[in-house]
């Protein structure tokens, strides 16, 4: 009687996501540290900003605290929206573009890291330093200002997190448009110039007509800075106080949304993860 021994199965063990993607985020997060020019930027960029439109603004702040508080909350919204457009948007499209002509994201595909891992990866180290920026910033202005009054830091949360998702799929979606590192600059200008031109950090929304304004209030930096807008209580892009009601930020939230959905789906239609020849 002869007996035939069972083949051996050997089982593959993947490891947790959360530490594949900690891993991932870990060796972006090390690549940052070895660029000094970089890190530099991203530390001291905030501080330095609101260091030149204190010494620049020193005649204006006559007005004592109301006018130091209310520069310190536009100064909020701009540093925001800023940081969201470079930082997170242009940085990481050109970061998704070397990885990918690299051939990284290729690698990475090969093994269990999924494709949302992957952008969620690379996008964690732009998202920390946006809001390192912001506390840097807000740190700068207590000393050299007065500190915006936060009423609601709900909506602040809500601007932040919801720009960097928002932002963050626009780099990704971006990316597949753009061939090399250097094209980026062309590729990702139109998204920076209007979301940043109909944001109303540049020019007062309230001074164009109503159709202008309607366009620009769906445009994806709008709801960022009106949310923050609305946290700090302070005056709406429209010149109307922001109250911070529910009712109030309806329009901002569902704007959020809808490009988070736009965001996501330009992202799964055009990214690229293998170089364009």
């Amino acid at each position: 009687m002869t007996t035939t021994a069972s083949p051996t199965r050997t089982d593959t063990v993947r490891a947790p996501a959360g530490r594949r993607l900690l891993s991932l985020v870990r060796a972006e997060m090390l690549l940052l540290f070895r660029n000094k020019t970089a890190l530099f930027n991203a530390v001291a960029l905030a501080p330095l900003t609101v260091a030149f439109v204190a010494w620049a603004s020193g005649d204006l702040l006559t007005g004592g605290d109301a006018a130091a508080g209310a520069l310190a909350g536009t100064l909020l919204a701009m540093l925001t929206a800023l940081a969201l457009a470079v930082v997170v948007y242009y940085n990481l499209t050109t970061t998704f573009v070397a990885r990918r002509e690299e051939l990284v994201l290729k690698r990475l595909l090969t093994g269990d890291v999924s494709k949302g891992e992957i952008v969620l990866a690379y996008a964690t180290p732009a998202v920390l330093i946006t809001g390192a920026q912001i506390v840097l910033g807000l740190v700068a202005m207590a000393v050299l200002l007065d500190p915006p009054e936060v009423q609601n830091p709900v909506w602040l949360l809500v601007a932040l997190a919801g720009g960097a998702v928002v932002f963050a799929l626009l780099a990704a979606a971006s990316s597949g448009l753009t061939r090399t590192v250097e094209t980026a600059q062309l590729t990702t200008l139109p998204i920076l110039m209007v979301a940043t031109a109909l944001s109303g950090i540049v020019v007062p929304l309230h001074s164009f007509p109503d159709v202008f304004q309607t366009v620009a209030s769906w445009t994806p930096m709008y709801p960022v800075v009106a949310l923050v807008q609305h946290g700090l209580g302070a005056v709406r892009l429209d010149g109307t106080a922001a109250s911070g009601a529910l009712a109030d930020v309806a329009q901002p939230l569902a704007c959020l949304a809808l490009w988070a959905v736009l965001g996501l789906l330009a992202a799964r239609r055009w990214m690229r993860w293998e170089p364009r020849r």
